[in-house]
């Protein structure tokens, strides 16, 4: 078995962890699929650029973040294997992505035209769930994350995000962690040191 049939695998293995899709499900969307991927800070979303896949993480560690016209960057959310990867408004509205999505290490993506997945959808009950399912995950994460900045303190984030992303905390500098959770990098190394993890 070949990477690519691997990845394939892994993929059809994740996707019906979030809702049950049968082989003969899997094979309709195989030919739509490609391999994609990223090197270190390289980018697969530039914002002002319009989408049109969906790519589905398989391996690495990304970063989205919005960048100001005075060039200041803010992390929106990092990305791992399982995740889903996209500009949902550029997807659906066919407008330009408002944020970037760039490697914080060499990724892997497995990409499918979203003219294509919103066929499936359409076509077949499974993708359908599918799709639903995780515009689900989508929402609660979302909804999450603006929970989070309204009722919880910088520490109280920090905290959280180190439950949220247990295996990779260690591995997103600092300076990137800090930007995510809306503080200064000395606020968060306050934290660290108040938390004895420094």
């Amino acid at each position: 078995m070949n990477n690519m049939e691997q990845e394939l695998e892994q993929l059809h293995f994740g996707l019906n962890s979030i809702s049950p899709l049968s082989k003969e499900s899997w094979e309709q969307a195989k030919p739509f699929l490609k391999k994609i991927s990223l090197n270190e800070g390289e980018h697969l979303i530039h914002a002002q650029e319009k989408v049109e896949h969906m790519y589905f993480m398989t391996q690495g560690l990304a970063r989205y973040y919005y960048l100001t016209l005075e060039g200041k960057e803010f992390n929106k959310s990092f990305s791992v294997p399982g995740n889903v990867v996209s500009s949902i408004s550029s997807l659906v509205l066919n407008v330009p992505s408002p944020f970037y999505l760039q490697g914080l290490t060499p990724c892997s993506f497995i990409s499918i035209p979203f003219k294509h997945f919103s066929s499936l959808t359409h076509d077949n009950m499974e993708f359908a769930q599918l799709g639903l399912r995780m515009l689900e995950k989508l929402s609660i994460k979302k909804e999450q994350r603006e929970a989070d900045f309204l009722l919880l303190d910088a520490t109280q984030r920090y905290e959280q995000f180190r439950e949220e992303f247990v295996n990779i905390n260690n591995k997103i500098p600092n300076y990137h962690v800090a930007s995510y959770l809306g503080i200064s990098e000395v606020t968060l190394s306050r934290i660290r040191r108040s938390l004895n993890l420094t």
